[in-house]
């Protein structure tokens, strides 16, 4: 079954992508590698430890796996193009004292893998940081690997 595929079966809606809040893209690809910028939450915002609990912060992440989705889809077409993930940043809006970041940015990790299988398994990092912009509790970037090089996109956008 193909990624398409499977948000269909499991009836996963992709967000619409908001315009970025600055000076940046939402993706880049350089050889087989697509980057995606950072991407936030907009239904919760909140510190994690003090304004919204683990189990929110999680719900909050996979939100934000959506919004990554929806930047593959924008970017290159369809999640049919993704080889693998390869690689998810995760950045937490919490107290000084909180110490579950991993268990946050599964979240947005469990997604992947439901989307896209073997292929959705991916080296992470999962930091607590001071604020993040809007008060989101979650930031996350990702990098995929596509089936098809950049010359080869070029060649379908233009």
């Amino acid at each position: 079954m193909t990624p398409e595929q499977r948000i269909a079966c499991l009836d996963i809606r992709l967000p619409d992508l908001l315009n970025p809040v600055g000076l940046y893209i939402h993706g880049k690809c350089t050889g087989n590698l697509l980057y995606l910028s950072g991407k936030g939450t907009v239904s919760i915002v909140g510190k994690v430890g003090k304004d919204i609990t683990v189990t929110q912060a999680r719900q909050a992440a996979r939100e934000v796996g959506l919004y990554l989705l929806a930047a593959v889809r924008h970017e290159v077409g369809s999640l049919d193009r993704v080889t693998q993930v390869v690689k998810v940043n995760g950045y937490i809006n919490a107290t000084p004292d909180f110490a579950e970041h991993p268990a946050v940015i599964d979240g947005c990790s469990e997604l992947l893998i439901e989307v896209f299988g073997e292929a959705g398994k991916h080296v992470r990092t999962s930091v607590g940081v001071s604020s993040l912009p809007g008060n989101m509790p979650v930031e996350i970037e990702a990098v995929v690997e596509l089936k098809s090089s950049q010359s080869q996109l070029n060649n379908r956008l233009n």
